[in-house]
């Protein structure tokens, strides 16, 4: 009697167990389907992005290399096809190098296009800013204050990468432009703020002692700064030419 009662107990159990998955049967499956296919879609793309990256790695490398026997003019070229098909990180870093070898060529108006262009490619502030105020330091050389003044006066917003080195460009833009109590304004302000960095405010210091003696102020070179470089995932291979990881900003001069 007892058995009996089991096997009613085990049919009914499967009786039930048949009613769920007819009805749920359907939706279990999809759902595993889904997730396989989430998993090998996320898969494929990193490894799409892993061999993007790889061929952006030997392709830079490649232009960089050609650079490095004296072609600027072929590494400019080169850079600028990588930056029309790399991730945007590659790109970047592409058009800044190219707009470098153009400043090596002399042809300014072309570097700032560049590095413009390098700016709107980046995804990362720390990336577009450096390349804005590599390009700032160029219309400075040229004398186009009114244009420098306009750049940096984003870049040296507070909380900004650069906003130091920005402003200090800035100094020395009003200070040529002939606002000179404006850029004594500004420069005070480098030199006496706590927090600026240390060859922003020695700089600053000697323009005001410069501008009590009434003798020329010298304008600041553009620093030797590396392009802060988690541009493209860490795993991949990167040519010697790449920068290092992303680091701080820099003041070298």
């Amino acid at each position: 009697m007892v058995d009996f009662i089991n096997e009613v107990e085990e049919e009914l159990r499967k009786d039930k167990y048949n009613v769920l998955l007819r009805r749920f049967g359907p939706y279990i499956i999809a759902l595993i389907v889904m997730i396989v296919a989430a998993t090998g879609y996320v898969e494929y793309n990193k490894a799409e992005t892993q061999k993007q990256a790889r061929a952006a790695s030997a392709s830079y490398e490649a232009a960089a290399q050609l650079a490095a026997t004296g072609d600027l003019q072929g590494g400019i070229e080169r850079f600028i096809a990588l930056s029309e098909l790399a991730p945007s990180g590659y790109a970047g870093l592409s058009l800044s190098r190219a707009a470098g070898l153009k400043v090596q060529l002399g042809d300014l108006a072309g570097a700032i296009g560049l590095f413009d262009r390098a700016a709107a490619a980046f995804e990362r502030p720390v990336h577009k800013d450096l390349s804005a105020l590599k390009a700032a330091y160029i219309l400075m050389e040229q004398g186009r204050y009114d244009d420098v003044r306009a750049r940096v006066a984003v870049l040296g917003a507070d909380g900004a990468p650069y906003q130091d080195l920005a402003k200090e460009l800035e100094a020395h833009a009003l200070l040529k432009a002939g606002l000179v109590d404006e850029a004594r304004i500004k420069l005070t302000y480098l030199s006496t703020v706590p927090g600026v960095l240390a060859g922003v405010k020695s700089r600053s210091s000697q323009a005001l002692s410069l501008l009590k003696g009434q003798k020329p102020v010298p304008t600041p070179a553009a620093p030797d700064l590396d392009l802060p470089a988690d541009l493209v995932p860490p795993a991949e291979p990167v040519g010697p030419d790449t920068p290092s990881p992303d680091t701080a900003p820099k003041d070298e001069k």
